[in-house]
């Protein structure tokens, strides 16, 4: 697809179309005539012609001048005016043609730069277009491998918080369990220190009644009854 590199809707490469002026050729060629032409007259009305004197020294006789000599005078130097003109003419239109294909030279110069200008600065928006995808797309890649890493360090943190609760609460039922028997062993060794203390308690001996005179003694019973 071609793109205009002079399209004002591009954002991202503007190139400022070429301003096509008009050529002062013509100008110039008019001013260069009407310098010759006005120079060529100027010689014209200066020039003169001084009158011829004839006869002896005594008498000294004045002759007009010859009535078709200013006549030939002024054809020559028409003549010559033409000839001036016409040779400036072709030295300004020589000039004209010379100053023209410059111009033309200048100016495909300046449409070729621009082109190449334009041309460079595409190859450029493309390239930097072409770096930017790739940027993104390994941005999108880190960011993906980021996001698979956290979910992999969350997985494993969970099992690890599970495996320790778990073990926590053996440990607790453990603990809880040997609390227990000791409680059990403790209340049993109450239970039978208390039976102890009982029967310390009832296990008391009688009274021994000293026996009657003319009577037969009875010895006290020695053992203790144990409830």
């Amino acid at each position: 697809m071609t793109q205009n590199p002079n399209d004002p809707q591009r954002k991202d490469t503007y190139v400022e179309p070429v301003e096509r002026r008009g050529s002062p050729l013509p100008l110039i060629i008019g001013i260069l005539l009407a310098l010759a032409v006005a120079y060529f007259v100027a010689q014209y009305f200066m020039k003169g012609d001084a009158p011829v004197t004839d006869g002896d020294a005594a008498v000294t006789t004045t002759t007009p001048p010859a009535t078709d000599a200013p006549a030939a005078t002024a054809a020559e130097n028409a003549e010559n005016a033409a000839d001036a003109a016409g040779a400036a003419a072709n030295d300004a239109a020589e000039a004209a043609s010379d100053a023209g294909a410059a111009a033309g030279a200048a100016a495909e110069n300046a449409a070729d730069d621009a082109a190449a200008a334009a041309g460079n600065a595409v190859d450029a928006a493309e390239t930097a277009a072409d770096n930017a995808a790739d940027a993104a797309a390994t941005a999108a890649d880190n960011a993906a491998t980021a996001v698979e890493n956290a979910g992999q360090a969350a997985g494993t943190a969970v099992e690890n918080a599970a495996d320790s609760a778990a073990t926590a609460a053996e440990n607790a039922a453990d603990a809880a369990g040997q609390a227990a028997d000791q409680a059990a062993d403790a209340a049993a060794q109450a239970a039978d220190n208390a039976a102890t203390a009982v029967d310390d308690a009832i296990s008391v001996e009688e009274p021994t009644t000293p026996p009657a005179s003319g009577t037969t003694t009875t010895p006290p019973a020695t053992g203790s009854t144990t409830n």
